[in-house]
Protein backbone atom coordinates (compact mmCIF):
# COMPACT_ATOMS: atom_id res chain seq x y z
CA UNK A 1 0.00 0.00 0.00
CA UNK A 2 3.05 2.06 0.51
CA UNK A 3 4.40 1.80 -2.96
CA UNK A 4 0.95 1.71 -5.05
CA UNK A 5 -1.11 3.81 -2.94
CA UNK A 6 1.35 6.67 -0.90
CA UNK A 7 3.73 6.98 -3.96
CA UNK A 8 1.16 6.09 -6.58
CA UNK A 9 3.68 3.30 -8.62
CA UNK A 10 0.69 0.69 -9.09
CA UNK A 11 1.09 0.34 -12.84
CA UNK A 12 4.91 0.58 -12.68
CA UNK A 13 4.73 -2.28 -10.00
CA UNK A 14 2.28 -4.33 -12.03
CA UNK A 15 4.52 -4.14 -14.87
CA UNK A 16 7.97 -4.48 -13.67
CA UNK A 17 7.81 -6.56 -10.42
CA UNK A 18 6.80 -10.22 -9.84
CA UNK A 19 3.38 -10.72 -7.47
CA UNK A 20 4.16 -11.72 -4.19
CA UNK A 21 1.77 -14.52 -2.93
CA UNK A 22 2.55 -14.23 1.01
CA UNK A 23 4.92 -15.99 3.36
CA UNK A 24 5.58 -19.71 2.70
CA UNK A 25 6.79 -21.69 5.56
CA UNK A 26 8.37 -25.17 4.81
CA UNK A 27 10.48 -27.72 7.48
CA UNK A 28 12.00 -31.30 6.98
CA UNK A 29 9.87 -34.18 7.78
CA UNK A 30 13.50 -35.58 8.58
CA UNK A 31 16.82 -33.31 8.39
CA UNK A 32 18.09 -36.31 5.96
CA UNK A 33 15.82 -36.40 3.16
CA UNK A 34 14.83 -32.73 1.33
CA UNK A 35 14.58 -33.38 -2.05
CA UNK A 36 11.26 -32.83 -2.65
CA UNK A 37 8.46 -30.73 -1.66
CA UNK A 38 6.66 -33.79 -0.32
CA UNK A 39 9.64 -34.53 2.44
CA UNK A 40 8.08 -31.03 4.33
CA UNK A 41 5.29 -29.87 6.24
CA UNK A 42 4.54 -27.01 5.10
CA UNK A 43 2.08 -24.05 5.47
CA UNK A 44 0.99 -22.45 1.63
CA UNK A 45 -0.34 -19.81 0.99
CA UNK A 46 -4.25 -20.81 -0.13
CA UNK A 47 -5.50 -17.14 -1.74
CA UNK A 48 -4.93 -14.33 -3.81
CA UNK A 49 -3.61 -11.30 -0.49
CA UNK A 50 -6.64 -9.08 -0.04
CA UNK A 51 -3.95 -6.10 -0.64
CA UNK A 52 -1.76 -6.37 -3.65
CA UNK A 53 1.92 -7.49 -2.98
CA UNK A 54 4.85 -7.52 -5.08
CA UNK A 55 9.04 -9.33 -4.74
CA UNK A 56 10.76 -6.57 -4.97
CA UNK A 57 13.57 -6.36 -7.01
CA UNK A 58 16.20 -3.65 -5.32
CA UNK A 59 18.38 -2.52 -7.54
CA UNK A 60 15.48 -2.47 -10.46
CA UNK A 61 13.21 -0.38 -8.17
CA UNK A 62 15.97 1.98 -7.49
CA UNK A 63 17.32 2.50 -10.58
CA UNK A 64 13.64 3.41 -11.90
CA UNK A 65 13.07 5.73 -8.96
CA UNK A 66 15.92 7.43 -9.10
CA UNK A 67 14.66 8.45 -12.68
CA UNK A 68 11.06 9.30 -11.64
CA UNK A 69 12.60 11.96 -9.18
CA UNK A 70 15.13 13.73 -11.46
CA UNK A 71 12.34 13.15 -14.07
CA UNK A 72 10.23 15.03 -11.21
CA UNK A 73 13.15 17.92 -10.86
CA UNK A 74 15.12 16.76 -8.12
CA UNK A 75 18.22 17.14 -8.12
CA UNK A 76 20.67 14.17 -8.16
CA UNK A 77 24.57 13.89 -7.72
CA UNK A 78 26.10 10.82 -8.99
CA UNK A 79 28.66 9.98 -6.33
CA UNK A 80 29.86 9.19 -2.77
CA UNK A 81 29.36 10.95 0.28
CA UNK A 82 32.86 11.52 1.58
CA UNK A 83 32.23 13.70 4.72
CA UNK A 84 29.38 15.42 6.63
CA UNK A 85 29.29 18.25 8.63
CA UNK A 86 26.99 18.68 11.14
CA UNK A 87 25.83 21.34 12.37
CA UNK A 88 24.25 21.47 15.88
CA UNK A 89 23.67 24.87 16.03
CA UNK A 90 20.89 25.37 13.78
CA UNK A 91 22.46 25.83 10.78
CA UNK A 92 22.97 24.46 7.35
CA UNK A 93 25.13 21.29 6.97
CA UNK A 94 27.64 20.55 4.50
CA UNK A 95 28.05 17.70 2.55
CA UNK A 96 30.70 16.55 0.68
CA UNK A 97 29.98 14.68 -2.35
CA UNK A 98 32.90 12.70 -4.61
CA UNK A 99 30.98 12.84 -7.75
CA UNK A 100 31.73 9.51 -10.18
CA UNK A 101 31.33 8.45 -13.50
CA UNK A 102 28.54 6.76 -14.62
CA UNK A 103 29.84 3.15 -16.20
CA UNK A 104 27.31 0.15 -16.05
CA UNK A 105 29.41 -1.69 -13.84
CA UNK A 106 30.02 0.36 -10.16
CA UNK A 107 33.41 -1.32 -9.89
CA UNK A 108 34.41 0.76 -12.89
CA UNK A 109 33.30 4.25 -11.43
CA UNK A 110 36.16 7.24 -11.06
CA UNK A 111 36.11 10.36 -9.85
CA UNK A 112 35.32 13.19 -11.65
CA UNK A 113 35.28 16.12 -9.60
CA UNK A 114 34.27 17.11 -5.76
CA UNK A 115 31.68 19.22 -4.73
CA UNK A 116 30.66 20.14 -1.54
CA UNK A 117 26.54 21.21 -0.98
CA UNK A 118 24.59 22.91 1.79
CA UNK A 119 21.35 21.35 3.68
CA UNK A 120 19.26 22.42 6.16
CA UNK A 121 18.07 18.79 6.83
CA UNK A 122 19.86 15.76 5.82
CA UNK A 123 17.71 12.71 5.05
CA UNK A 124 20.26 9.42 5.55
CA UNK A 125 19.24 6.72 3.23
CA UNK A 126 22.14 5.51 2.75
CA UNK A 127 21.65 1.56 3.20
CA UNK A 128 24.68 0.09 5.32
CA UNK A 129 26.90 2.72 4.37
CA UNK A 130 25.89 4.86 7.41
CA UNK A 131 26.52 8.34 6.33
CA UNK A 132 25.28 9.40 9.48
CA UNK A 133 25.52 6.65 11.71
CA UNK A 134 29.06 6.31 11.35
CA UNK A 135 29.83 9.77 11.51
CA UNK A 136 27.91 10.11 14.88
CA UNK A 137 27.58 8.02 17.78
CA UNK A 138 24.01 7.46 16.49
CA UNK A 139 24.47 3.24 15.47
CA UNK A 140 24.11 0.61 17.69
CA UNK A 141 25.35 -2.98 17.10
CA UNK A 142 25.63 -4.33 20.33
CA UNK A 143 23.87 -7.88 20.70
CA UNK A 144 22.73 -6.19 24.50
CA UNK A 145 21.06 -3.71 22.52
CA UNK A 146 19.15 -6.44 20.36
CA UNK A 147 17.86 -8.69 22.44
CA UNK A 148 21.08 -10.69 21.77
CA UNK A 149 20.32 -11.55 18.80
CA UNK A 150 23.87 -12.12 16.74
CA UNK A 151 22.84 -12.90 12.63
CA UNK A 152 24.30 -12.97 9.62
CA UNK A 153 23.14 -13.32 5.71
CA UNK A 154 24.63 -15.49 2.78
CA UNK A 155 23.23 -15.53 -0.81
CA UNK A 156 23.25 -15.94 -4.40
CA UNK A 157 21.29 -14.50 -7.26
CA UNK A 158 20.87 -17.28 -9.76
CA UNK A 159 19.08 -17.25 -13.22
CA UNK A 160 17.26 -19.74 -15.33
CA UNK A 161 16.56 -22.33 -12.69
CA UNK A 162 14.76 -25.67 -13.60
CA UNK A 163 11.10 -24.53 -12.61
CA UNK A 164 9.66 -27.99 -12.83
CA UNK A 165 11.98 -28.78 -9.47
CA UNK A 166 9.49 -26.24 -7.84
CA UNK A 167 6.67 -26.64 -8.88
CA UNK A 168 2.85 -25.79 -8.60
CA UNK A 169 0.79 -29.11 -8.57
CA UNK A 170 -1.71 -28.57 -6.32
CA UNK A 171 -5.57 -27.82 -7.04
CA UNK A 172 -6.34 -27.42 -3.46
CA UNK A 173 -5.31 -24.00 -3.29
CA UNK A 174 -6.11 -20.62 -5.83
CA UNK A 175 -2.60 -18.66 -4.97
CA UNK A 176 0.91 -19.67 -6.90
CA UNK A 177 3.34 -21.11 -4.84
CA UNK A 178 6.41 -19.73 -7.19
CA UNK A 179 5.57 -16.50 -6.66
CA UNK A 180 5.72 -16.71 -2.62
CA UNK A 181 8.16 -15.88 -0.42
CA UNK A 182 9.42 -19.63 0.63
CA UNK A 183 11.41 -20.21 3.78
CA UNK A 184 13.03 -22.83 4.75
CA UNK A 185 13.77 -24.24 8.20
CA UNK A 186 16.64 -25.73 9.75
CA UNK A 187 18.04 -25.48 13.72
CA UNK A 188 19.27 -22.04 14.11
CA UNK A 189 18.79 -20.63 10.18
CA UNK A 190 16.40 -20.53 7.43
CA UNK A 191 16.76 -20.04 3.77
CA UNK A 192 14.90 -17.79 1.84
CA UNK A 193 13.63 -18.13 -2.09
CA UNK A 194 12.58 -15.25 -3.49
CA UNK A 195 11.44 -14.47 -7.53
CA UNK A 196 13.13 -11.36 -9.02
CA UNK A 197 11.47 -11.52 -11.94
CA UNK A 198 8.20 -12.05 -14.11
CA UNK A 199 8.77 -15.77 -15.65
CA UNK A 200 12.26 -15.23 -16.20
CA UNK A 201 12.97 -17.87 -13.25
CA UNK A 202 15.54 -15.84 -11.41
CA UNK A 203 16.49 -15.76 -7.88
CA UNK A 204 17.58 -14.43 -4.58
CA UNK A 205 18.36 -17.61 -2.41
CA UNK A 206 20.13 -17.13 0.77
CA UNK A 207 20.46 -18.26 4.19
CA UNK A 208 19.55 -16.28 7.49
CA UNK A 209 21.75 -17.71 10.61
CA UNK A 210 22.55 -17.32 14.06
CA UNK A 211 25.90 -17.05 15.22
CA UNK A 212 25.67 -19.19 18.00
CA UNK A 213 24.44 -22.06 16.34
CA UNK A 214 26.67 -21.79 12.65
CA UNK A 215 30.15 -19.90 12.48
CA UNK A 216 30.15 -17.51 9.87
CA UNK A 217 33.47 -19.22 8.45
CA UNK A 218 31.56 -22.33 7.41
CA UNK A 219 29.36 -20.29 5.15
CA UNK A 220 31.86 -17.51 4.19
CA UNK A 221 32.50 -18.78 0.44
CA UNK A 222 30.25 -19.58 -2.83
CA UNK A 223 31.41 -23.18 -2.23
CA UNK A 224 30.48 -23.84 1.37
CA UNK A 225 27.21 -22.67 1.17
CA UNK A 226 26.15 -24.56 -2.02
CA UNK A 227 27.95 -27.53 0.37
CA UNK A 228 25.51 -26.33 3.26
CA UNK A 229 22.71 -26.40 0.89
CA UNK A 230 23.55 -29.87 -0.50
CA UNK A 231 23.44 -31.78 3.26
CA UNK A 232 20.69 -29.88 4.50
CA UNK A 233 18.25 -28.63 1.86
CA UNK A 234 18.97 -30.68 -1.16
CA UNK A 235 15.60 -29.08 -2.88
CA UNK A 236 17.13 -25.93 -2.86
CA UNK A 237 20.61 -26.96 -3.53
CA UNK A 238 19.08 -28.79 -7.00
CA UNK A 239 17.20 -25.68 -7.51
CA UNK A 240 20.08 -23.32 -7.62
CA UNK A 241 22.45 -26.01 -9.35
CA UNK A 242 19.87 -26.15 -12.29
CA UNK A 243 20.60 -22.71 -12.97
CA UNK A 244 23.52 -20.23 -13.34
CA UNK A 245 24.82 -18.34 -10.58
CA UNK A 246 24.73 -14.51 -11.42
CA UNK A 247 26.75 -13.13 -7.73
CA UNK A 248 27.81 -14.31 -4.54
CA UNK A 249 26.91 -12.15 -1.30
CA UNK A 250 27.42 -12.59 2.23
CA UNK A 251 27.12 -9.83 5.42
CA UNK A 252 28.81 -11.54 8.90
CA UNK A 253 26.53 -9.21 10.73
CA UNK A 254 23.31 -8.02 9.90
CA UNK A 255 21.61 -6.88 13.07
CA UNK A 256 21.31 -3.10 13.92
CA UNK A 257 19.45 -0.42 14.95
CA UNK A 258 19.67 3.48 16.30
CA UNK A 259 19.59 5.37 19.28
CA UNK A 260 17.87 8.50 17.46
CA UNK A 261 15.89 8.42 14.22
CA UNK A 262 14.61 12.07 14.07
CA UNK A 263 17.57 14.20 15.51
CA UNK A 264 16.95 18.21 17.25
CA UNK A 265 20.03 19.37 14.86
CA UNK A 266 17.46 18.33 11.71
CA UNK A 267 18.68 15.39 10.39
CA UNK A 268 16.55 12.03 9.99
CA UNK A 269 18.06 8.41 10.02
CA UNK A 270 15.39 5.86 7.76
CA UNK A 271 15.50 2.42 5.89
CA UNK A 272 18.45 0.04 6.49
CA UNK A 273 20.45 3.00 7.62
CA UNK A 274 17.91 3.47 10.63
CA UNK A 275 17.52 -0.40 11.53
CA UNK A 276 17.59 -3.48 10.02
CA UNK A 277 16.82 -6.76 12.09
CA UNK A 278 16.48 -10.08 10.29
CA UNK A 279 14.49 -10.73 6.58
CA UNK A 280 12.35 -12.78 8.02
CA UNK A 281 9.34 -11.29 7.78
CA UNK A 282 10.28 -8.85 5.39
CA UNK A 283 9.76 -6.14 7.72
CA UNK A 284 12.40 -3.66 6.08
CA UNK A 285 9.64 -2.15 4.21
CA UNK A 286 7.09 -1.63 6.90
CA UNK A 287 9.50 -0.04 8.89
CA UNK A 288 10.79 1.95 5.90
CA UNK A 289 6.88 2.82 5.06
CA UNK A 290 5.84 4.35 8.69
CA UNK A 291 9.63 6.14 8.95
CA UNK A 292 9.19 7.86 5.45
CA UNK A 293 5.96 8.80 6.71
CA UNK A 294 6.47 10.05 9.53
CA UNK A 295 9.58 12.50 8.49
CA UNK A 296 7.36 13.62 5.60
CA UNK A 297 4.44 14.58 8.50
CA UNK A 298 7.64 16.16 10.45
CA UNK A 299 8.78 17.85 7.75
CA UNK A 300 5.76 19.57 6.64
CA UNK A 301 5.16 21.78 10.01
CA UNK A 302 8.75 22.08 9.70
CA UNK A 303 8.70 23.83 6.52
CA UNK A 304 5.13 25.46 7.18
CA UNK A 305 7.22 27.33 10.41
CA UNK A 306 5.10 25.56 12.91
CA UNK A 307 7.34 25.47 15.80
CA UNK A 308 4.79 24.15 18.64
CA UNK A 309 3.73 21.01 15.98
CA UNK A 310 7.40 20.34 15.04
CA UNK A 311 8.36 19.86 18.28
CA UNK A 312 5.59 17.88 19.21
CA UNK A 313 6.12 14.98 16.27
CA UNK A 314 9.43 15.27 16.43
CA UNK A 315 9.66 13.49 20.55
CA UNK A 316 6.45 11.44 19.22
CA UNK A 317 7.58 10.23 16.25
CA UNK A 318 11.48 9.38 17.04
CA UNK A 319 9.59 7.49 20.36
CA UNK A 320 7.13 5.88 18.04
CA UNK A 321 9.91 4.66 15.45
CA UNK A 322 12.57 3.62 18.35
CA UNK A 323 9.45 1.54 19.90
CA UNK A 324 8.23 -0.02 16.81
CA UNK A 325 11.95 -1.19 15.79
CA UNK A 326 12.36 -2.62 19.10
CA UNK A 327 9.07 -5.01 18.61
CA UNK A 328 10.22 -6.05 15.15
CA UNK A 329 13.78 -7.01 16.88
CA UNK A 330 12.01 -8.80 19.58
CA UNK A 331 10.46 -11.20 16.86
CA UNK A 332 13.54 -12.29 16.39
CA UNK A 333 14.48 -12.93 19.96
CA UNK A 334 14.98 -16.71 20.33
CA UNK A 335 15.07 -17.33 16.94
CA UNK A 336 17.86 -18.91 17.32
CA UNK A 337 16.29 -21.64 19.22
CA UNK A 338 12.92 -22.14 17.70
CA UNK A 339 13.47 -21.76 14.22
CA UNK A 340 14.19 -25.52 13.37
CA UNK A 341 11.04 -26.78 15.69
CA UNK A 342 8.14 -27.28 13.24
CA UNK A 343 5.50 -27.12 16.19
CA UNK A 344 6.77 -24.19 18.25
CA UNK A 345 7.62 -22.16 14.89
CA UNK A 346 4.52 -22.83 13.31
CA UNK A 347 2.87 -21.86 16.86
CA UNK A 348 4.89 -18.28 17.35
CA UNK A 349 4.59 -17.39 13.61
CA UNK A 350 0.74 -17.85 13.51
CA UNK A 351 0.18 -15.60 17.00
CA UNK A 352 2.72 -13.13 15.85
CA UNK A 353 1.04 -12.86 12.06
CA UNK A 354 -2.33 -12.67 13.66
CA UNK A 355 -0.59 -9.20 15.09
CA UNK A 356 0.29 -7.99 11.68
CA UNK A 357 -3.15 -8.54 10.52
CA UNK A 358 -4.77 -7.53 13.47
CA UNK A 359 -2.94 -4.66 14.65
CA UNK A 360 0.11 -3.21 12.28
CA UNK A 361 -2.52 -3.36 9.17
CA UNK A 362 -5.25 -1.64 10.14
CA UNK A 363 -3.19 1.01 12.44
CA UNK A 364 -1.14 1.71 8.83
CA UNK A 365 -4.44 1.86 6.82
CA UNK A 366 -5.87 4.32 9.31
CA UNK A 367 -2.76 6.40 9.63
CA UNK A 368 -2.88 6.11 13.40
CA UNK A 369 0.91 6.17 12.99
CA UNK A 370 0.67 9.82 12.64
CA UNK A 371 -1.69 10.51 15.53
CA UNK A 372 -0.13 12.17 18.28
CA UNK A 373 -2.61 11.08 20.91
CA UNK A 374 -2.77 7.28 19.58
CA UNK A 375 1.41 7.37 19.51
CA UNK A 376 0.90 8.42 23.31
CA UNK A 377 -1.64 5.21 23.97
CA UNK A 378 0.90 3.11 22.05
CA UNK A 379 3.84 4.41 23.66
CA UNK A 380 2.19 3.59 27.05
CA UNK A 381 1.30 0.46 26.03
CA UNK A 382 4.55 -0.46 24.42
CA UNK A 383 6.19 -2.42 27.83
CA UNK A 384 3.04 -4.61 28.30
CA UNK A 385 3.68 -5.67 24.75
CA UNK A 386 6.81 -6.97 25.16
CA UNK A 387 6.56 -8.41 28.53
CA UNK A 388 3.49 -10.35 26.72
CA UNK A 389 6.02 -11.54 24.01
CA UNK A 390 8.74 -12.40 26.64
CA UNK A 391 6.19 -14.71 28.39
CA UNK A 392 5.62 -16.16 25.52
CA UNK A 393 9.18 -16.87 24.16
CA UNK A 394 9.72 -18.19 27.85
CA UNK A 395 6.68 -20.76 27.07
CA UNK A 396 8.24 -22.13 24.28
CA UNK A 397 11.65 -22.20 25.15
CA UNK A 398 9.93 -25.08 27.88
CA UNK A 399 8.49 -26.84 25.15
CA UNK A 400 11.30 -26.72 23.21
CA UNK A 401 13.03 -28.11 26.03
CA UNK A 402 11.06 -30.66 26.78
CA UNK A 403 10.58 -31.84 23.04
CA UNK A 404 6.27 -31.48 23.31
CA UNK A 405 4.20 -31.63 20.13
CA UNK A 406 1.72 -28.91 20.18
CA UNK A 407 0.64 -29.73 16.90
CA UNK A 408 0.87 -27.62 13.79
CA UNK A 409 -0.26 -24.45 12.97
CA UNK A 410 -1.02 -22.73 9.13
CA UNK A 411 -1.02 -19.22 9.61
CA UNK A 412 -2.98 -19.08 6.48
CA UNK A 413 -5.76 -20.66 7.19
CA UNK A 414 -9.00 -19.89 9.35
CA UNK A 415 -11.19 -22.01 11.83
CA UNK A 416 -8.10 -23.66 13.42
CA UNK A 417 -8.75 -22.55 17.10
CA UNK A 418 -12.16 -24.40 16.58
CA UNK A 419 -13.66 -22.17 18.99
CA UNK A 420 -13.77 -19.59 16.33
CA UNK A 421 -14.07 -20.00 12.52
CA UNK A 422 -12.70 -16.97 12.01
CA UNK A 423 -8.51 -16.14 12.11
CA UNK A 424 -7.26 -12.51 12.00
CA UNK A 425 -5.30 -13.69 8.36
CA UNK A 426 -8.02 -14.96 6.48
CA UNK A 427 -10.54 -12.71 7.93
CA UNK A 428 -8.76 -9.46 9.27
CA UNK A 429 -10.53 -7.00 7.69
CA UNK A 430 -12.82 -6.78 11.06
CA UNK A 431 -13.70 -3.23 10.33
CA UNK A 432 -14.65 -3.39 6.51
CA UNK A 433 -11.74 -0.84 5.53
CA UNK A 434 -10.74 -2.71 2.29
CA UNK A 435 -14.06 -3.60 1.66
CA UNK A 436 -15.84 0.03 2.55
CA UNK A 437 -12.74 2.25 1.17
CA UNK A 438 -12.05 3.41 4.62
CA UNK A 439 -8.93 5.28 4.06
CA UNK A 440 -9.08 8.52 5.12
CA UNK A 441 -6.91 9.32 8.18
CA UNK A 442 -8.45 7.36 11.60
CA UNK A 443 -11.58 6.85 9.48
CA UNK A 444 -11.01 3.07 10.42
CA UNK A 445 -12.12 2.17 13.77
CA UNK A 446 -8.86 0.92 14.99
CA UNK A 447 -10.57 -0.11 18.43
CA UNK A 448 -13.03 -2.69 16.96
CA UNK A 449 -10.07 -4.11 15.30
CA UNK A 450 -8.26 -4.33 18.62
CA UNK A 451 -10.76 -5.53 20.93
CA UNK A 452 -11.55 -8.59 18.19
CA UNK A 453 -7.43 -9.51 17.95
CA UNK A 454 -6.99 -9.17 21.10
CA UNK A 455 -9.92 -11.62 21.73
CA UNK A 456 -8.36 -13.94 19.37
CA UNK A 457 -5.01 -13.70 20.66
CA UNK A 458 -6.37 -15.03 23.92
CA UNK A 459 -8.22 -17.68 22.42
CA UNK A 460 -4.91 -18.92 20.69
CA UNK A 461 -3.00 -18.54 24.14
CA UNK A 462 -5.38 -20.61 25.83
CA UNK A 463 -5.27 -23.49 23.43
CA UNK A 464 -1.31 -23.29 23.11
CA UNK A 465 -1.17 -24.01 26.92
CA UNK A 466 -3.82 -26.40 27.00
CA UNK A 467 -2.05 -28.20 23.84
CA UNK A 468 1.48 -27.66 26.19
CA UNK A 469 -0.11 -28.43 29.40
CA UNK A 470 -3.44 -29.52 29.52
CA UNK A 471 -6.40 -28.30 32.10
CA UNK A 472 -3.82 -27.52 34.39
CA UNK A 473 -2.07 -24.93 32.02
CA UNK A 474 -5.30 -23.06 33.86
CA UNK A 475 -2.82 -22.32 36.85
CA UNK A 476 0.37 -21.91 35.19
CA UNK A 477 1.58 -18.34 35.84
CA UNK A 478 3.16 -17.60 32.52
CA UNK A 479 -0.50 -17.90 31.27
CA UNK A 480 -2.01 -16.26 33.82
CA UNK A 481 0.07 -13.05 33.12
CA UNK A 482 -0.65 -12.91 29.15
CA UNK A 483 -4.55 -13.64 30.19
CA UNK A 484 -5.00 -10.88 32.70
CA UNK A 485 -2.82 -8.51 30.45
CA UNK A 486 -5.20 -9.50 27.20
CA UNK A 487 -8.27 -9.58 29.73
CA UNK A 488 -7.62 -6.11 30.61
CA UNK A 489 -7.00 -4.63 27.15
CA UNK A 490 -10.43 -5.66 26.30
CA UNK A 491 -12.94 -3.45 28.14
CA UNK A 492 -10.88 -0.67 26.96
CA UNK A 493 -10.92 -1.39 22.88
CA UNK A 494 -14.73 -2.16 23.31
CA UNK A 495 -15.08 1.33 25.12
CA UNK A 496 -13.08 3.08 22.80
CA UNK A 497 -14.57 1.45 19.55
CA UNK A 498 -18.29 2.55 20.93
CA UNK A 499 -16.19 6.11 21.14
CA UNK A 500 -15.34 5.80 17.73
CA UNK A 501 -18.30 4.62 16.41
CA UNK A 502 -20.52 7.74 17.60
CA UNK A 503 -18.21 10.44 16.80
CA UNK A 504 -17.85 9.06 12.63
CA UNK A 505 -21.44 7.84 12.93
CA UNK A 506 -22.40 11.21 10.51
CA UNK A 507 -18.68 10.50 8.49
CA UNK A 508 -18.28 9.09 4.75
CA UNK A 509 -16.85 6.36 4.89
CA UNK A 510 -14.42 8.04 2.32
CA UNK A 511 -14.41 11.31 1.12
CA UNK A 512 -13.19 10.80 -1.96
CA UNK A 513 -16.41 8.75 -3.03
CA UNK A 514 -18.77 10.66 -1.24
CA UNK A 515 -18.11 14.38 -2.57
CA UNK A 516 -18.39 12.03 -6.08
CA UNK A 517 -21.70 10.93 -5.12
CA UNK A 518 -22.59 14.22 -4.21
CA UNK A 519 -21.41 15.54 -7.45
CA UNK A 520 -23.40 13.29 -9.80
CA UNK A 521 -26.65 13.66 -7.32
CA UNK A 522 -26.54 17.30 -7.78
CA UNK A 523 -25.73 17.83 -11.41
CA UNK A 524 -25.82 15.03 -13.21
CA UNK A 525 -29.08 14.58 -15.74
CA UNK A 526 -29.57 12.34 -18.57
CA UNK A 527 -32.66 13.36 -21.60
CA UNK A 528 -33.91 10.53 -23.43
CA UNK A 529 -34.89 12.61 -25.98
CA UNK A 530 -31.09 13.58 -26.58
CA UNK A 531 -29.28 10.25 -27.37
CA UNK A 532 -27.10 10.90 -31.06
CA UNK A 533 -24.09 10.55 -30.61
CA UNK A 534 -21.83 13.73 -31.52
CA UNK A 535 -19.33 13.48 -34.19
Amino acid sequence: MFLTKELQLQDYMIENHPPKFALQFHWPKKIEKTETMDDYYSTWSTQNPDIQAFQINRSKLERDMTKMVIDQGVKYYHGRVKDIDINSSGGAHSVDIQILSNEENFEDHFEIDRVTIQAEYIVDASGRNFAIGSRTDNLLKDPKDLYGLQNASTWVRVKNVDKKLFDFNNPNVTASWYYATNHFFGPGYWIWMIPLERGSHDFSIGISYHRDKIECNQLNTQEKFMKFLEKNQKLVYNLISSGEIVDFHRWPKIAHTSRVFYSHDNWAVIGDAAAIFDPFYSTGISMMAIEIECLTELLKYKLNKDTNGYNLRLKLFNGLITSLTKIFCHLIKKHSDHLGNASVMSWRIYIESSSYFGIDIPSYIGKYHLCPDFIKIFLDAHPSILAVRDTMLETLDDINNRGLNIGFMDNHRGGQLKIVNWSPITSWDSDECLALCKYDRQRLNLPYCLQRITTYQLIAYTMLYIKAYGWRAMFNNNYLFIARNLLSQIPKYYIGSWIHYFKNFSKPNNDYFESVKNEFEQQYSYSVKNQHVPF
